[in-house]
């Protein structure tokens, strides 16, 4: 079996995710922003560090060039993204990559409670590994 960088934590978050998503499945009328504030709820009733809409610079050539917001950062190592669309994109992917790389993350998750199953998505930024020489923040 492969071992993934923050394997345990991440497996805590989807297993947060999956609680959300059953719980409140049948109120369908939920947006993203109360769906990500129930995810803090159960992220920090497992006693894990959740913090909402954390800031990242998005740069060029090492200049600022604007800012976004991360839906989550779990224990400031693991961004996560919540999505309710039918289906995840690459437009969605490409979102939660850059949030990775402009935040100095390695690790992040896309979430969707669009779809009638829950979809889960790990994103993997090398560059931002701690584990590997040169990587880290």
């Amino acid at each position: 079996m492969t071992e993934h960088l923050y394997q345990e934590l991440t497996g805590q978050i989807v297993a947060a995710f999956y609680r959300v998503f059953y719980d409140l499945r049948s109120r369908a009328g939920c947006r993203e922003a109360q769906l990500v504030e129930a995810l803090v709820v159960e992220l920090r009733q497992r006693g894990l560090a959740a913090d909402k809409e954390v800031g990242v610079t998005r740069r060029y050539r090492a200049t600022a060039i604007g800012a976004g917001f991360a839906d989550l950062v779990v224990e400031e190592l693991v961004a996560v993204e919540v999505k309710k669309v039918k289906r995840v994109t690459a437009q969605h992917r490409a979102q939660l990559k850059s949030y990775l790389v402009d935040g100095g993350w390695a690790v992040g998750l896309l979430l969707n409670f669009g779809g009638a199953e829950p979809e889960v998505q790990r994103i993997y930024e090398r560059a931002n590994d701690p584990t590997l020489a040169g990587g880290g923040a």
